[in-house]
């Protein structure tokens, strides 16, 4: 123990049973500071603001937006619409981009819960209420049944004190306490029995005991502390981005000093250079890339939101989607965290399972460790979870009829409370004109009489037949009296008992999670449980619900810190389970799998599970759980329930594929009105397209129809796919073959739209706007039947052209606004668009039509392809 707390209980012994006074509460509250942890800060604006203003394609746009502010001032001073078209996208990226920030911000906000508003403390001889943030070390806590612990503390007196701190230990059990236990160094949380932890909850019992250390400097402190330690990852989406970004900066800066080049070489006008040279960045640069990576993350938030999952950070929709390995907390997460009756083995009988109808040997059993609890009439209340299982099953398998009957026929006169040492409790009963005692406790700790201690060795065989299956086993034995016994002492009543029964009581596995599981690895995902709890019990839910197979392995906290990092690394895809584990053990493991290149999912409820939670690419609480884990991870489940992580999983897989066919949609653009600018000043024509243009192609054409694939449902076996790897690329699997693909279709459809506005055959001489205007117009026309192309790897007839009616209205209206802008005469003369004649609108439309035609084609043999595989 520290020599602070020994200071501090030193003090309580020479202030006595009395308390602190007021005077010297406020004066320790002055010293040690308020009992809270630190909460995160809310961010402001502004860094929401300098963090989007530092992408690269934001400051190109930026610098698009002064150079075209010049070009106009000195040139058109009368006309600033390009500069401020462009700046308009610029404003559009950063709002949307805060606003979905601070909506995740909100959401997280909204979630706290887990706060201690009072709690009972003996200042100055009396028991009073105080708020729990003021409770200060040598305070004396007065702890009641239901009642949560407000700080760490060392216990003074108990009376059957059980705590319930699977939080902090992750054990299913409730710690039996006892101040008399001397606690050592090597002890575990869940060991120091002589000790209570904030945030931890009475369920039996009473007691007091003197505060050692609030705020930071309890268990949940240091935990936050450490969690403030560990730096967040950043997802793989956001890599992604990142490098795309990078990429297509450099592109654009590149693409623009070429323009510049070519204009001096060729002699273009410096103004026209320029905004040529605008015209390059701008068609490298997807503008409403980041708008449309927004959107699609926002709908994927507000799916999960359906599904019972808030999103606190937006990029862990993508990032779970491709995790490869949920590591996965026991308690509250797997299991109910509900001890349950699961075996029933009345002595005599051949099995303990528990079938629809019980025997009547079973229901004799069940009644009289009925009698030997302590339950009230609400099986769900606080309380000693093994006696609020027993009335879990009474109330289940027992009609009201029976429970009246009992409570008219035996009456309670007599009860010697549990005694953690005898490990045995016993209620005496009045029956009519005799007497029965009832004794529950250790099947080893109960005195039987000579009779049953015959059949010993068979009821310790079943004893350990269960308890090796990882259950609780208690059992139960009475004494029955012709007369009022003569005393009522456990020397007199504990002995010579008849054994009736063991009951096998376990913490069971969430019927959700065995498919979970199963669904996980048919997406070839590793599930592996980290648990606080004990070795056998940690392998007997984790092979029940299918996480340990034959093949793999699991091991304690103790043997893991006998590896290195690198030999960790080198075994850890052989175990599936990790026992006894400490915050640090749970990091370790994570970080071991972040080595091997795994994209590591990490769920759990309490603050032990807090620190990995954020050392994970995607940190999962658990609604219920502790407000320190909630702050440390990506996304909460609202209902508890691991199976609900598999919904995230195919949500995030399907926001994914989306981007990328966002991806497909745009960039095909994007290249191909690189090329065509550039072939276009090589040739002489100038630039095809105006860089105001192009912008209204992109947002019109590109980013509205765009936004529509976000919506887009999931492709048909997404879940049965292979996640994707942490260093592939956004273009992996065969996407950049597909841009460039496109891209040169789109360019060469481009490029006779060019020549058929420019040359006599088609009945104008050397028209520039011409040209211009055919240009955007297919540029624009291709852009948005394209995005038909992009919705799926099938053909669009298979899966129904009408099916996404989001996109049919977007694209309908997007080409009906190009056309419109050159019909108009008002908008062609803002916009310098030349009035075509019939024959140029047919050659429009059937250029624009080719991708589709030719998109159509390749998937129509790639399915001739695969089909004639299968029949090979």
């Amino acid at each position: 123990m520290m020599k602070e707390q020994e200071k501090i209980l030193t003090n309580w012994e020479t202030d006595g049973t009395l308390g602190l006074t007021e005077a010297q509460a406020k004066e320790r509250l002055l010293q040690y500071g308020a009992n809270t942890i630190s909460q995160e800060q809310s961010k402001h604006f502004f860094t929401y603001l300098l963090a989007a203003l530092k992408d690269i394609t934001i400051i190109i746009l930026l610098i698009a937006t002064v150079l075209s502010s010049y070009v106009a001032f000195t040139a058109h001073p009368d006309d600033f619409t390009e500069p401020i078209v462009i700046f308009g996208i610029v404003l559009l990226n950063i709002f949307l981009s805060v606003r979905q920030q601070k909506k995740a911000e909100k959401s997280m906000e909204e979630l706290k819960s887990y706060n201690l508003p009072k709690s009972r403390v003996i200042r100055e001889g009396r028991s009073i209420e105080v708020e729990s943030t003021d409770i200060v070390p040598g305070d004396i806590l007065d702890l009641t049944l239901g009642d949560r612990v407000p700080a760490d503390a060392q216990l003074l007196e108990s009376v059957q004190l059980s705590v319930e701190e699977s939080f902090l230990t992750g054990e299913s059990e409730p710690s039996e306490k006892d101040e008399h236990y001397q606690s050592t160094e090597k002890d575990s949380i869940g060991d120091q029995k002589n000790r209570l932890f904030s945030g931890s909850l009475i369920v039996n019992g009473r007691g007091k005991a003197v505060v050692t250390a609030t705020g930071r400097q309890s268990e949940i402190g240091k935990i936050s502390s450490l969690l403030s330690e560990e730096k967040a990852v950043l997802a793989p989406l956001q890599i992604k981005m990142q490098k795309l970004g990078k990429v297509l900066g450099l592109v654009a800066i590149g693409s623009g000093l070429l323009a510049i080049l070519i204009g001096l070489l060729r002699g273009y006008p410096l103004e026209v250079t320029i905004m040529t040279a605008i015209s390059m960045s701008v068609a490298a640069i997807p503008e409403v890339l980041p708008v449309v990576v927004t959107i699609s993350l926002s709908y994927g938030i507000s799916n999960m939101a359906k599904h019972n999952t808030v999103v606190r950070t937006p990029t862990a929709v993508e990032t779970i989607g491709n995790v490869s390995v949920i590591c996965s907390d026991k308690t509250g997460t797997i299991t109910e965290n509900k001890m349950t009756v699961k075996k029933l083995w009345a002595f005599g009988e051949a099995s303990a399972a528990i079938e629809n109808t019980l025997t009547q040997k079973q229901k004799e059993l069940l009644i009289l460790f009925y009698l030997s609890s302590n339950i009230s009439g609400d099986p769900e209340a606080v309380g000693n979870p093994t006696e609020r299982a027993i009335a879990k099953l009474v109330e289940k398998r027992l009609e009201q009829k029976e429970l009246e009957r009992l409570a008219e026929t035996y009456q309670r006169v007599h009860e010697i409370p549990f005694d953690s040492k005898n490990k045995r409790m016993t209620t005496v009963y009045k029956i009519a004109h005799r007497y029965i005692s009832i004794t529950k406790g250790a099947v080893d700790r109960l005195p039987l009489s000579k009779e049953s201690e015959k059949a010993s060795k068979d009821i310790q065989a079943y004893h350990d037949e269960l308890a090796g299956q990882a259950y609780r086993v208690l059992g139960v034995a009475y004494k029955e009296f012709a007369v009022a016994p003569s005393t009522f002492t456990p020397e007199y009543l504990e002995k010579d008992l008849t054994f009736a029964g063991l009951v096998g009581i376990i913490d069971p596995p969430r019927k959700e999670s065995y498919q979970a599981v199963a669904v996980a690895r048919k997406a070839d995902i590793r599930t592996i449980m980290i648990t606080g709890d004990h070795l056998l019990t940690a392998k007997k839910i984790a092979a029940d619900v299918g996480i340990l197979t034959d093949g793999t392995k699991a091991m304690t906290g103790a043997e893991l810190g006998g590896y290195t990092e690198q030999e960790l690394a080198e075994i850890i895809h052989e175990y599936r389970v990790f026992a006894r584990t400490s915050p640090e053990d749970k990091i370790r493991i994570v970080k071991a799998l972040q080595g091997n290149n795994e994209i590591v999912g990490m769920t759990g409820d309490g603050v032990n599970d807090a620190p990995a939670l954020k050392a994970a690419d995607v940190g999962i609480a658990m609604g219920s759980g502790t407000e320190v884990a909630k702050e440390a991870a990506d996304m909460i489940l609202l209902d508890d329930n691991f199976a609900t992580i598999v919904e995230a999983v195919k949500e995030g897989r399907r926001v994914y594929s989306n981007i990328r066919k966002s991806l497909y949609a745009m960039l095909g653009c994007n290249i191909s009105a690189l090329t065509i600018v550039l072939i276009s000043m090589l040739l002489g024509w100038g630039a095809p397209v105006t860089a105001i243009q192009l912008l209204i192609i992109k947002v019109v054409a590109d980013g509205i129809p765009g936004f529509s694939l976000c919506v887009e449902p999931s492709e048909k076996n997404s879940m049965k796919q292979q996640p994707v790897s942490k260093g592939s690329s956004i273009f992996a699997d065969g996407l950049l073959k597909k841009i460039i693909d496109i891209s040169i279709v789109f360019t060469i459809l481009t490029l006779l739209s060019i020549y058929a506005g420019r040359y006599p055959i088609f009945g104008i001489s050397d028209d520039h706007l011409t040209a211009n205007t055919m240009t955007f117009l297919v540029l624009g026309l291709t852009t948005i039947i394209h995005m038909y192309n992009c919705r799926s790897k099938d053909s669009i007839f298979t899966i129904g052209l009408l099916t996404n009616k989001l996109l049919l209205g977007t694209t309908a209206a997007g080409a009906l606004l190009l056309i419109l802008l050159v019909a108009l005469p008002q908008t062609a003369s803002v916009l310098h668009f030349a009035p075509l004649n019939f024959y140029q609108w047919l050659i429009v439309l059937g250029l624009s039509v080719m991708p589709l035609v030719y998109v159509e084609v390749k998937k129509l043999g790639r399915s001739r392809y695969e089909r004639s595989l299968e029949t090979l």
